[in-house]
């Protein structure tokens, strides 16, 4: 049997960025995570750097431009003040490991699941396939099975294109132009590598073999001849609730199982940081606000209930809806926004810019009817 202070379950994201900042400190912390060391799925994570955090060091990637495009038509939003960021989850994955390796006061554990967590009067029993672990708290990023009405579903590929990718406009949403919520998305890297993704919001999960031939056409016509480094098929739950606190007492959801990912876009690396910081303040004693939350988070949550009703209904109106957001207000409004970092100007500002009779006609569903 092991004592520790808390339990991080799960070495993804959320995990290792909240085991990252207890790194040598009085708290002691036992990760336990069901995979091994090696072979994990690496993926990239981008944002806008709009919010420090403490990884900026291993951006692999800086845009200063990004691209939305509907009917051909391109609208450039200028990333000039917040580049638009990359971190490779490998480089993440070794640069923290090797943090961990080297403390005093964090152990993590690999091919040790949480089998089991056990309220007791002063904590936490945890029984693991390999050990028992008695601590005071528990933070869980272990997915949940959420049944939720909309997914975000994607096919990408890491290709490293036969021409440079200086020529390669990075797209943030390059529309289809069919009946579903579908668009290309496509980041140049700085190494000469590409990640071209094609994404859907949809009720409906498409396997990787439905969304193949339409991605292998795209590159052909927009990129050409390339080479195949890896690829990746995701499928994300699409939902504005939160989930419901967990029914042991001390143990805490974190991560994309406590509602990190942005419902109306994917975005959750920034959310996880931000979320990170608050938990490791509370763990110090210290006083600050659960940035998921606060008046504006939930403040977005409806507005992201509401496009979510129009994706799922009208997919093709939806598509204008996205592109004339990025028409009709500022740069900055937009980064903010969609980083969940919105002054209440700038939602205001989105609101008043959205289609009055589409946006009303939603809203008053959402009210109607809490389901999307």
């Amino acid at each position: 049997m092991k004592k520790y202070d808390i339990a991080i379950i799960g070495a993804g994201c959320s995990g290792l960025s909240l085991a990252h900042r207890l790194l040598n400190s009085n708290i002691n912390v036992c990760i336990l995570e069901s995979g091994n060391r090696e072979n994990r799925i690496r993926k990239t994570w981008s944002y806008w750097d709009i919010y420090q955090h403490p990884f900026a060091s291993l951006e692999s990637n800086s845009l200063n431009n990004i691209y939305c495009i509907n009917n051909s038509l391109p609208i450039k939003l200028n990333c000039d003040k917040h580049n638009y960021k990359s971190i490779d989850s490998q480089q993440f994955d070794k640069y923290i490991f090797e943090k961990i390796d080297a403390s005093e006061n964090i152990d993590i554990f690999f091919n040790a699941p949480a089998d089991d967590l056990i309220a007791e009067d002063k904590g936490i029993q945890i029984k693991s396939s390999n050990n028992i672990y008695r601590v005071k708290e528990v933070y869980d990023s272990r997915p949940d099975n959420i049944d939720a009405p909309m997914y975000q579903v994607f096919l990408g590929y890491y290709i490293n294109p036969i021409s440079s990718t200086d020529k390669i406009m990075p797209r943030l949403m390059d529309f289809t132009q069919d009946k579903e919520f579908s668009f290309y998305y496509v980041i140049p890297f700085k190494d000469n590598s590409c990640l071209v993704e094609y994404t859907f919001f949809t009720p409906t999960i498409h396997t990787s073999d439905e969304l193949k031939k339409t991605l292998d056409s795209y590159i052909e016509d927009t990129i050409g001849q390339y080479n195949l480094i890896r690829s990746e098929y995701g499928v994300i739950p699409m939902t504005p609730k939160l989930p419901a606190l967990d029914s042991l007492k001390n143990v805490h959801k974190i991560g994309i199982r406590s509602g990190a990912t942005r419902a109306s876009t994917g975005y959750t690396f920034l959310n996880i940081q931000k979320q990170s910081e608050f938990f490791a303040k509370k763990i110090r004693g210290i006083n600050s606000k659960n940035p998921l939350l606060t008046i504006k988070a939930k403040v977005l949550r409806k507005m992201d209930g509401i496009l979510l009703r129009i994706i799922k209904n009208e997919p093709k109106q939806a598509k204008h809806i996205i592109f004339k957001m990025f028409t009709s207000n500022n740069h900055q409004t937009i980064i903010r926004f969609l980083s969940d970092i919105p002054s209440i100007f700038d939602i205001l500002r989105i609101i008043i810019n959205m289609p009055k009779i589409i946006f009303i006609k939603y809203a008053i569903k959402s009210l109607i009817n809490r389901k999307i």
